[in-house]
């Protein structure tokens, strides 16, 4: 019984961002609404401070989204020697904030909030997640692609 009231304590208090193992060492940097233009050709999730990572920041900063500067800022964020930080595109409606949850090899972004509204067309948000760089693989799988 104690195992349980220590769980809900825990949810209640809000500890972390994401579930599930390495939750704690996740952490939300950015969240920036794109507008309703189309998700650009050839976007795919990817770690900042890498060629996968410049290649995201050269198709966004190229494409037409609502808050440019806010964008570049975004992608201009540079963790820590002990963090690594990862950028995900995803579509919604009118969310107001994203998770990252870690499952084994596998880093995986959400949008969160927004719930019980009706959107006659799909919006995209930027997230950037910051994780300790010893919670995660050297090669983690990120999804959404």
């Amino acid at each position: 019984m104690r195992w349980i009231a220590a769980c809900l304590l825990l949810v209640l208090a809000g500890c972390g961002v994401g579930t599930g193992p390495g939750a704690s060492q996740v952490k939300l940097e950015a969240f920036v609404e794109l507008g309703s233009a189309p998700r650009p050709a050839g976007l795919k999730s990817a770690e900042l401070g890498t060629a996968e990572g410049q290649e995201f920041q050269r198709i966004l900063e190229g494409a037409k989204v609502a808050k440019p500067d806010e964008v570049r800022a975004a992608l201009s964020f540079a963790p820590p020697s002990d963090r690594r930080a990862f950028a995900f595109v995803m579509p919604g409606c009118a969310e107001d904030g994203a998770e990252m949850t870690i499952e084994r090899d596998t880093l995986r972004a959400e949008l969160t909030g927004g719930e019980n509204v009706n959107c006659a067309t799909a919006n995209y948000f930027l997230t950037v997640f910051s994780v300790d760089r010893d919670s995660i693989p050297a090669a983690p799988t990120l999804l959404p692609r």
